[in-house]
């Protein structure tokens, strides 16, 4: 029968290998951080009435930006039901224009309705990743404390460490690939830390009730019995949400595309780490606890 606190020294050695292949890759390679983060241009525009069929209208803007500048990297989103938010590497006060009268032209519109069109200094993005960094740091600590509390301290420290995984994953992933960093993908990790801690909190769940029910039963067979119990349920969820945002990805636009990414990455890092790290981790810190008990007291005795 397949036990996974027995195979965990596989497991660990494979998520040790990716992370550690994670961090390495970013400091060689680094991270491509997007406009949100670099600084740029930031033009603001209501088209007037609701967007429809925004992919066309994202498009459009997109060859007007190219062709009107020279920017290398031009994002495209919808803000609301009749705003885009256009972003692009910095342009020139010129070219800005150039493209607002431009966007003017082809839609109609009038002065009105350019809501804004200012540069996004680099000190502004600066103050925006070392939030996005604060938002993620907090988000995991009061997961430690609120785990911690529900369940023990080794529980949470376990959640923790296979959040930290799923993290150190999806960077790797975006440093090998090069892919753009952005808001999207902040939010993306965000929403990954709850989905990954839901499937954990169900594994330790199991676990709190076979310390129960399981009084005589080591700690690997009660992890054992939680990850089996757990095993199935996570397999179905991850898989239904993979299809969900599988399909978003392929004909989504290009801004559901930059979230729904990193998303499919998470899942698939989340799903593995809350079933084979996280719970094998616990046990394996109980069977060391224990170990520590035994023998102080022995000594104690002795």
């Amino acid at each position: 029968m397949f036990s996974p606190t027995a195979k965990r020294k596989i497991f660990f050695t494979i998520s040790a290998v990716l992370v550690a292949l994670s961090i390495i890759l970013l400091f060689v390679r680094g991270l491509n951080f997007g406009i949100d983060f670099t600084g740029g241009n930031s033009i603001e525009i209501d088209m007037k009435k609701e967007i429809k069929n925004f992919s066309e209208v994202e498009e459009t803007v997109e060859d007007i930006v190219k062709s009107q500048t020279k920017a290398d990297n031009v994002i495209v989103q919808k803000t609301g039901s009749s705003g885009i938010s256009i972003k692009t590497t910095e342009i020139s006060n010129e070219e800005s224009d150039a493209v607002v009268n431009e966007i003017k032209k082809k839609f109609s519109l009038s002065d009105e309705n350019i809501i804004s069109n200012e540069k996004v200094s680099a000190a502004v993005s600066g103050r925006l990743i070392a939030d996005s960094l604060k938002a993620i740091f907090i988000a995991i600590i009061l997961m430690l404390i609120y785990i911690t509390i529900r369940f023990d301290l080794q529980s949470g420290a376990s959640a923790v460490l296979a959040l930290t995984h799923d993290v150190l994953i999806m960077l790797g992933f975006y440093a090998l690939f090069g892919l753009t960093v952005n808001t999207s993908f902040i939010a993306a990790i965000l929403t990954i830390l709850g989905y990954s801690i839901n499937a954990t909190i169900v594994v330790f769940d199991r676990v709190r009730e076979n310390n129960r029910t399981m009084r005589k039963a080591s700690f690997d067979a009660i992890a054992d019995d939680a990850i089996k119990s757990s095993y199935f349920r996570a397999i179905n969820s991850s898989l239904t949400t993979l299809f969900t945002i599988g399909v978003l990805y392929v004909m989504g636009v290009a801004s559901i595309r930059e979230f729904a990414l990193p998303i499919i990455v998470g899942i698939v890092a989340g799903t593995y780490s809350s079933l084979f790290i996280a719970g094998p981790f616990w046990a394996w810190w109980k069977n060391l606890s224990a170990k520590k008990n035994a023998a102080y007291t022995a000594k104690k005795k002795a």
